[in-house]
């Protein structure tokens, strides 16, 4: 710095500061390459070099650069920010009428009732008021007939471990992660009373920097007494939620240390302390009031999977999400191994029986992915990507010495789902960005068509009433395929369909041969 030279060094964190965010400074980012400026020249940039472990000073850098994927996520982000309360408005007018429909029997029903001066009224926060997700897929029973569960070694010594019986877990966690977007009592219904298993507690947990509570979750047991399974499921990107679908594309990384780059948005969500710092913004312990009025997320999760594992001494931890639920179901055993030496961390860790995403957007570097993979060997992990779903496909994985901008890359192997339910296992999904305006967008929307087609017709003569879909889903596709390409294909319904109809393509094996995972090892055994 003093010789005029641009710091390099391994540790730069790169924060986007979203109250800085103009047209006019986006405008300035789209720079051809050789003209590419300093991240931290712009008004909403700032890139920061992390001291070493211990100490607390730090210094700004400016070596990280802007990108051609810059502006577009830039804009996506200004975008979402300018229609956040419109669109939150939009979503509580959309789900009161739906569920005001609903509970009084239809638009008929309705009309009737007004007729006749005997209006229902929905509630928030009962076990009958439903999201948008719930109407767009309304099945609560869980399906224990069709499962990929003897692929894959830890589960099979999952379920041989305990009474589990015929439990799909595939469709248990996908479930859970479904219906992670109602409310408590609507989820302590379905998992007491439908599932006949012990619901334990739902969080609604603080993120510092949006200064609300913005991370949800809920646990629950197989069983109340003596359980063989704890469940953890983070709540996804809400569909009306703007900062939710703001904090997937953000390009915002945090040095953390042994673990590498990781996403900031995502450890804000669960506690993240201090931004710039990763020691400081994860210490080892965090005063936990009682009641606690603003819970950070890891902390309490942790304390009370602590707690739950002293009372159920043999059971086994999965822990599940879908979207936005997906990367905190990936990063907090990663914490949780970065307070390894913390009593409560080592112990719910060393129970942790593995992670299952659906749909989940990229969290780290090459470095998170190593440390990942090596953490998670012997145990499972599962990524699921159901066609050109977009929030899989950020953000962005465009990596290179020189820009140095966005690190994000996927951990482990992908089982990728097409049309049909047909299971593929690779590297990565294809269409990696979905940005391609020559390849990528015309397949996308030819497939939303084809699935269209395929709810109207094939799945319902083909699987049965359970697959059959509604008017609100087919509505759905229409306009969640058309108006935002490659957003249809994230409905976790599709994901439930594809644990309960899995195919899985025999060809895949060849891609398994690199595997290390036991996981992966005996699903290629079993499939040759």
């Amino acid at each position: 710095m003093d010789n005029g030279e641009e710091v390099h060094d391994e540790r730069e964190s790169m924060i986007i500061r979203r109250d800085q965010l103009s047209f006019k400074n986006i405008f300035r980012s789209f720079s051809f390459p050789r003209q590419r400026q300093p991240f931290s020249d712009y008004a909403f940039g700032y890139s920061f070099t992390a001291p070493k472990s211990g100490t607390t000073g730090g210094r700004y850098c400016r070596s990280i650069r802007s990108h051609f994927c810059t502006p577009l996520t830039l804009i996506t982000m200004k975008i979402l920010l300018q229609v956040a309360t419109p669109l939150k408005w939009l979503g509580l007018v959309v789900e009161f009428l739906l569920n005001l429909i609903s509970l009084n029997g239809g638009i008929l029903g309705l009309i009737w009732r007004l007729m006749t001066v005997r209006v229902k009224f929905p509630r928030r926060g009962t076990a009958e008021f439903r999201s948008v997700l719930a109407f767009v897929d309304d099945r609560v029973e869980l399906d224990g007939k069709r499962s990929l569960n003897n692929y894959f070694t830890p589960l099979m010594e999952l379920k041989d471990h305990g009474g589990l019986g015929d439990i799909n877990i595939f469709d248990l966690t996908m479930m859970a992660a479904k219906i992670s977007y109602e409310n408590a009592e609507y989820i302590k219904n379905v998992v007491n009373n439908h599932w006949k298993m012990h619901f334990v507690r739902f969080y609604d947990c603080w993120n510092k920097f949006l200064e609300s509570n913005g991370t949800q979750a809920f646990i629950f047991c197989d069983k109340k007494e003596d359980a063989d399974l704890i469940v953890l499921a983070f709540r996804g990107t809400e569909p009306f939620n703007a900062y939710d679908w703001s904090t997937d594309v953000d390009l915002s990384v945090i040095h953390a240390g042994k673990l590498g780059y990781l996403h900031l948005g995502f450890l804000k969500a669960l506690g993240l302390q201090h931004e710039e710092i990763f020691d400081l913004g994860f210490p080892e312990h965090l005063k936990i009031d009682k009641p606690a009025k603003k819970p950070a997320a890891y902390y309490v999760l942790r304390a009370d999977l602590s707690d739950l594992l002293a009372a159920h001494r043999k059971a086994k931890i999965i822990v599940t999400g879908h979207s936005l639920g997906g990367a905190l179901a990936t990063i907090f055993p990663a914490i949780l191994s970065f307070h390894r030496d913390t009593g409560c961390a080592g112990a719910v860790l060393s129970s942790l029986a593995g992670v299952m995403t659906y749909g989940q957007p990229r969290v780290g570097d090459e470095t998170f992915k190593a440390y990942f993979e090596s953490l998670m060997q012997g145990k499972l992990y599962v990524r699921m990507v159901y066609r050109f779903d977009l929030v899989s496909r950020i953000p962005f994985d465009d990596y290179d010495e020189d820009n140095r901008l966005s690190p994000f890359t996927h951990c482990g192997k992908c089982i990728f789902y097409n049309g049909w339910y047909h299971a593929k296992v690779l590297e990565e999904a294809p269409e990696p960005n979905s940005i391609d305006l020559v390849t990528a967008v015309p397949r996308m929307y030819l497939s939303v068509w084809t699935d269209l087609f395929n709810a109207l017709f094939a799945l319902r003569f083909n699987e049965g009433r359970e697959f059959e879909e509604g008017p609100w889903l087919i509505l759905f596709r229409l306009l969640g395929g058309h108006v935002f390409p490659g957003g249809a294909f994230h409905s976790p319904r599709d994901y439930v369909n594809a644990t309960r109809l899995a195919k899985l393509d025999q060809r895949s094996s060849a891609l398994l041969r690199s595997s290390k995972t036991m996981a992966e090892i005996n699903l290629l055994k079993e499939i040759n």
